[in-house]
């Protein structure tokens, strides 16, 4: 039996968050200084999955700046062999908690459009693909071209929180 628990990060752990997502793979990966600002500056809204005392899982997310009521998930990670066992959705369920406790309304993602991993999950966790008139429609699914730059196509993804 697997003895998991979510808890909100820790400044000292940014370097094992910062390992794990090297092997994360679609996701992009950041370089440490980043896993570190979201340990230090955004505790309350980002998470990590703890097995057996071990992080094998985080959630790094915060709360717009610009509209209180939004929110973000910048990163979400689960190592590779703990994957369809739920936890990447109960990372995402803690998140939705804690930020709509915070009042927020409505929380947004971005993913690959080549990640179908990615897009069956938020997919089945009742997300939408954000269209707009700078979309595209891709397999379905609406895609920003060039949403982080050039060839860089993204999904934004929301969902509204209910309370």
């Amino acid at each position: 039996m697997i003895n998991s628990r979510i808890r909100n990060v820790f400044e000292e752990d940014f370097m094992k968050i910062s390992q794990l997502g090297e092997k994360c793979n679609p996701m992009i990966n950041e370089r440490e200084a980043i896993y570190h600002i979201f340990t230090k500056f955004f505790k309350n809204t980002s998470l990590v999955l703890e097995v057996n005392n071990n992080i094998m899982g985080f959630l790094i997310g915060f709360i717009s700046q610009e509209n209180k009521e939004n929110a973000y998930i910048h990163l979400l990670c689960v190592e590779k062999d703990l994957r369809r066992q739920n936890m990447a959705s109960d990372l995402v369920k803690e998140f939705i908690n804690i930020v709509s406790l915070l009042n927020c309304k409505k929380v947004f993602l971005v993913c690959k459009p080549s990640n179908k991993t990615a897009i069956n999950f938020y997919n089945k966790m009742d997300f939408l693909s954000l269209h707009s008139d700078q979309t595209v429609i891709i397999d379905d699914i609406n895609v920003f071209p060039d949403y982080d730059g050039p060839a860089e196509d993204k999904i934004v993804f929301y969902k509204f929180i209910n309370r």
